[in-house]
């Protein structure tokens, strides 16, 4: 889109297969291609979309690569090739056996902006609805910093999934000026409730636009089903479009503009009192 605050975003999902690695990559340059078509400035892929590394142990490192690396290389060729900026979450090879769950923010011009590195990892032992439970923090490492990059159509906010349920994250980074808050997820089956709730809360108490895109499907490999119905989210809460029940593109068409005007019906951010949250920066 022309306007300098009006933008295209898209959100993509689609069912990784452990082991599969070649044939995923092909699958989501596809869809890249379909959203590009489309006019697309902001493209967000889910998490781990290389592939999950639920069905074992190892698997992971096996699926694993180094940032900037040869997935990354083929997202700088397509963000090239339509003008814009693409984030998704991928097994990070670190080096001397460091692995993360990292998103990059891939620019227009084919540079890597930034590496955001997933906070909050995904613990879950004792979930019975997940065969083989889950522990992240098995295999990657936590990130740092809670990263917001000044892009030339927004100030963008970068999340990993299991950050979703922390706000803590979307605040510090509404505070530091985000509009478009990026949550590349693998949001775990049935939880769908969970997952329209934390997502409009977080556009709704943060007065910013949400674009949040999920691995959908069952994993065949792991068996482990995921939420998908990606979707974007804008600052009043409303979702302005929602992915189908399927593999594919969702497309909306957003006005930054409007986060302002949400702002002035309600001015939130003003109205804070950080006086009265000492027990939020006291680390209990």
């Amino acid at each position: 889109m022309t306007d300098a605050r009006k933008m295209t975003v898209s959100a993509i999902q689609i069912t990784a297969v452990d082991g599969e690695k070649a044939d995923t990559v092909d699958k989501m340059m596809g869809l890249i291609d379909e959203a590009g078509g489309r006019g697309t400035d902001f493209c967000v892929l889910p998490e781990l979309w290389t592939g999950l590394g639920f069905s074992d142990e190892n698997v992971y490192r096996e699926i694993a690569e180094p940032i900037p690396g040869p997935v990354t290389r083929q997202l700088s060729e397509k963000a090239r090739r339509f003008g814009m900026y693409i984030a998704g979450s991928i097994y990070e090879d670190a080096g001397n056996g460091d692995y993360h769950n990292s998103l990059p923010l891939i620019s227009p011009d084919g540079e890597v902006l930034g590496v955001y590195r997933k906070t909050h990892l995904f613990d879950a032992p004792n979930r019975t609805d997940i065969p083989s439970g889950i522990m992240e923090s098995k295999k990657v490492k936590p990130g740092s910093s809670l990263d917001v990059y000044t892009t030339n159509l927004a100030r963008v906010g970068l999340s990993v999934c299991s950050d979703l349920r922390f706000p803590e994250i979307y605040r510090d980074m509404a505070l530091q000026g985000a509009e478009i808050m990026v949550c590349a997820s693998a949001f775990l089956s049935p939880r769908h409730d969970h997952w329209e709730f934390f997502l409009r809360s977080r556009a709704t108490e943060n007065q910013c636009y949400v674009v949040a895109s999920g691995q959908y499907g069952t994993e065949p490999k792991s068996g482990i089903s995921f939420v998908g119905r990606s979707m974007i989210v804008d600052p009043w809460g409303t979702i302005i479009a929602t992915a189908s029940d399927e593999e594919g593109v969702v497309t909306a068409h957003i006005d930054l503009d409007f986060i302002r005007e949400v702002r002035g019906r309600y001015p939130l951010m003003d109205q804070r009192r950080p006086e009265l949250y000492s027990t939020l920066l006291s680390g209990v």
